[in-house]
């Protein structure tokens, strides 16, 4: 199972809206953050917030651990990507073989690709599920600690 600490922004009646938590870093860079954070920084507008199934009590500003399931992200990636790349192939090599020539064979393109996407998005995704409290937070808390 894929873990990540997360803080509560919202609840809501269906789940809870959560942002991921930075990690503290290694230290090799003294505190400063790497260069390839700060990169993805200046093309980061705004924070993501993800929608996460919760049956625990939770106020905005806990934080918890979200776990997903091992092979849900491959899956989806292949669902996502793989589907309609192997549709546009199939629709190109399809197009070509009815009618030989590059205008067949690109209208096949874009009908699997068409067909690719709408049955990506489709179907169940398997969304993270809360699993625990963040028990470093607490431990924190307890002695003192920022």
């Amino acid at each position: 199972m894929l873990e990540q600490t997360v803080e509560v922004i919202k609840t809501a009646p269906d789940g809870i809206w959560v942002q991921a938590v930075e990690p503290s870093g290694c230290g090799t860079c003294g505190g400063q953050g790497c260069s390839s954070r700060r990169i993805a920084e200046w093309f980061q507008r705004e924070p993501r917030l993800f929608r996460v199934d919760c049956d625990l009590s939770l106020a905005p500003g806990d934080r918890v651990v979200v776990g997903i399931a091992d092979g849900s992200v491959l899956s989806g990636a292949l669902r996502a990507y793989g589907l309609p790349l192997a549709l546009m192939l199939a629709g190109a090599l399809l197009g070509q073989a009815i009618r030989p020539g590059d205008g067949a064979a690109l209208a096949g393109l874009i009908a699997g690709g068409v067909l690719g996407w709408m049955l990506g998005r489709g179907g169940r995704t398997v969304r993270p599920c809360v699993l625990r409290r963040d028990e470093t937070t607490l431990v924190h808390l307890k002695k003192g600690l920022p």
